[in-house]
């Protein structure tokens, strides 16, 4: 049994669910933004509140970063569990290069064609200091390119994630020798540079989500890896599996109950000044991860009638386009569809509705538009390239890559 499970190709049904849930509350607080639709529900009289949140719906890219890490590790953990191989620093890059570059640098190149018609850059300078940091993954180190640039303001995400992959393989290597160590060096880097800033700069806004501050929760994502090849080894045994499948039901709600307090903590800043919510975020950024985590974990081992509802056809497709997805979404519904609708849109109920309708069929449609035609082809096609040769690819749940 140990050796069919260590040469098998690790699949976590349930991190499908994850992806596309933590991908979809981003894109449901970005278009909430623009369309202010009142996030509750009323049913017989009683009124149900989800605005808190829909507030704090950007925390979920903390969570998506934490499942990189988690996905990243998840082959080097099962090496470390079972001997089995790992991909080369080579096959990585390689990798990481036909999952990111083609979706990103198609956006980069449409919105640069748009910004140059819009005339968004006051220079030529600024423009060529614009493109270069973002062919370079650098712009989120300058104002100008991270803050104000017009060309797709969510890309940072994905700019801390190239970053970090550059790190990664040196990372692997300290594990391999010292793995306590390494993690807790790196935890701790993310704690002091974010207590050391927060207490000495007033203004946050360029550095609340620079790759030091998310160190401690890509350490998070990677302990997360080891800790679900040990269970996964532990209940090997039938009758521990019954008791880890049972006991997992209430840590996962219990998971889910903390979530939503630290939601609440969070949203009740939005009131307050812009450095009050950034040090907000930064105080919930570890109780945020270590919870997303427990949930991660414990939903890997519900009883497989409870997975379905995080591993199935819907959560498999939502996190098949979700890197198009969170790419566009945010671009699609501030730029090119919010300009079709009056200022009484913050105030008419039903032109909120076709409003928000429009949005997520709209970056839905634009989603698999772009994964279907050109993240997959040209994956293909470079994959043919670096002369891949149907090697497993351990960092995503199953099927086509995700993010």
């Amino acid at each position: 049994m140990a050796q069919a499970r260590s040469n098998e190709k690790l699949t976590v049904g349930v991190l499908y669910g994850f992806r596309a849930l933590m991908v979809l509350s981003v894109c449901n607080y970005h278009i909430w933004q623009q369309g202010w639709l009142a996030q509750q529900i009323s049913v017989a009289g009683l009124t149900v509140s989800f605005d808190f949140l829909t507030r704090s719906g950007y925390l979920f890219v903390d969570g998506l970063l934490l499942l990189s890490g988690f996905l990243l590790y998840l082959p080097h953990a099962q090496a470390a569990a079972y001997g089995t191989p790992v991909p080369e620093t080579k096959t990585f890059y390689q990798k990481r290069f036909i999952r990111i570059v083609p979706s990103y640098l198609a956006s980069v190149l449409i919105l640069l064609v748009f910004a140059l018609n819009g005339g968004a850059y006051m220079s030529a300078g600024r423009g060529i200091a614009d493109v270069f940091t973002h062919l370079t993954f650098t712009f989120t180190f300058f104002r100008n390119t991270y803050l104000y640039t017009p060309l797709n303001s969510v890309l940072w995400t994905i700019g801390i994630e190239v970053q970090f992959y550059l790190l990664f393989p040196l990372i692997v290597r300290f594990m391999r020798r010292k793995p306590a160590l390494t993690l807790s060096l790196m935890a701790a880097a993310g704690l002091v540079f974010r207590a050391a800033l927060g207490f000495t700069q007033s203004d946050l806004i360029m550095l609340v989500n620079q790759l030091p501050s998310f160190l401690d929760v890509y350490a998070l994502g990677m302990l997360g890896a080891i800790l679900y090849i040990r269970l996964r080894r532990w209940t090997e045994s039938k009758p521990v599996k019954t008791w880890v499948a049972a006991l997992s039901v209430p840590l996962f709600i219990l998971s889910l109950l903390v979530l939503g307090r630290i939601f609440r903590f969070q949203s009740s800043f939005g009131a307050n000044s812009m450095g009050a919510l950034h040090r907000s975020q930064w105080i919930v950024r570890l109780p945020l991860a270590v919870t997303i985590l427990a949930a991660m974990l414990s939903a890997s081992f519900l009883p497989r009638v409870l997975q379905k509802l995080l591993d199935n056809r819907l959560m498999r497709f939502l996190s098949v386009i979700s890197l198009n997805l969170y790419i566009w979404h945010q671009v699609l519904t501030s730029k090119f569809i919010r300009p079709f609708f009056p200022d009484t849109l913050h105030f008419d109920f039903n032109m909120q509705i076709v409003y928000t309708l429009i949005c997520y069929s709209l970056s839905i449609l634009t989603a698999m538009a772009f994964t279907y035609g050109l993240e997959h082809p040209a994956a293909k096609r470079l994959r043919k390239l670096f002369d891949k040769k149907g090697e497993p690819d351990h960092e995503r749940p199953a099927l086509t890559e995700t993010r």
